[in-house]
């Protein structure tokens, strides 16, 4: 197993599962993931994927550490305010792996520079809750034929989904959600959300990803939370032959 000692004993205890034989953990690795928004799902999906074995992300958000992220973005502290997002994570987490390569982006994701960030990865989780990047992020996604997670919280509601964007086969974000502007939908910053709902949001991200790298592709799903109920739905979704951004094309 191409793996150093130190990896195989932090990995050790899922090396023991079948699912993670030679072959496939030497995959997983070499998968290229970049994760746009390290806020209370982006923080916990990152932390899950390198504890998995991701070795190589790219980390992108533009934000400076506030007080008010403290209570859902587990990989910063009091210690951190004022501090970049994305090059505070990279500390974080290569204290999970210290061989995993991380590259960091201080800037948000917009049309001038959507192409230099996201080429060439396997797979990108848009954990941004904003729904100008989210919009733009699918589009580019869809274009590319690049796997994309897509996740928002509010309150106690999560919902993520996975998109294979196959060329051949088109499904997309604004197949879901076919709207020109941003929707009137509530924010966290005005109802608010707890912390354990975003945590479940990018546990359930980071499990997306894996499982599809692990051939249990259980892309087109939209699984939907309630932290408050502990109610998941899993509910299948379909092509919207009207959707705007075929149009488009």
């Amino acid at each position: 197993m191409n793996i150093s000692e130190q990896e195989l004993q932090i990995f050790s205890r899922h090396l023991i599962l079948k699912e993670f034989n030679e072959k496939l953990f030497n995959d997983l690795q070499k998968k290229k993931i970049t994760i746009v928004g390290l806020g209370g799902i982006g923080c916990p999906a990152a932390q899950y994927l390198v504890a998995a074995g991701i070795k190589i992300l790219k980390l992108i958000d533009g934000d400076l550490i506030q007080k008010t992220n403290l209570n859902r973005q587990i990989l910063y502290s009091v210690y951190d305010i004022g501090k970049s997002k994305a090059k505070t994570a990279k500390k974080k987490l290569h204290g999970t792996n210290p061989e995993c390569k991380i590259d960091t982006i201080s800037t948000h994701i917009d049309s001038k520079n959507i192409n230099k960030y996201l080429y060439n990865s396997s797979l990108v989780i848009d954990a941004t809750d904003n729904w100008k990047s989210m919009i733009l992020i699918n589009q580019y996604c869809v274009d590319k034929s690049i796997p994309l997670v897509s996740s928002s919280t509010v309150g106690f509601d999560s919902q993520i989904t996975l998109f294979n964007n196959l060329s051949t086969e088109h499904l997309c974000l604004q197949c879901i959600f076919p709207n020109k502007k941003e929707p009137n939908l509530a924010r966290c910053d005005s109802i608010g959300v707890l912390g354990t709902a975003t945590g479940m949001a990018g546990l359930i991200v980071a499990q997306k990803t894996i499982n599809f790298f692990l051939e249990k592709k259980l892309d087109n799903i939209m699984t939907m939370i309630n932290v408050k109920t502990l109610k998941i739905d899993n509910l299948k979704i379909k092509k919207n032959v009207k959707c705007q951004y075929l149009k488009k094309k």
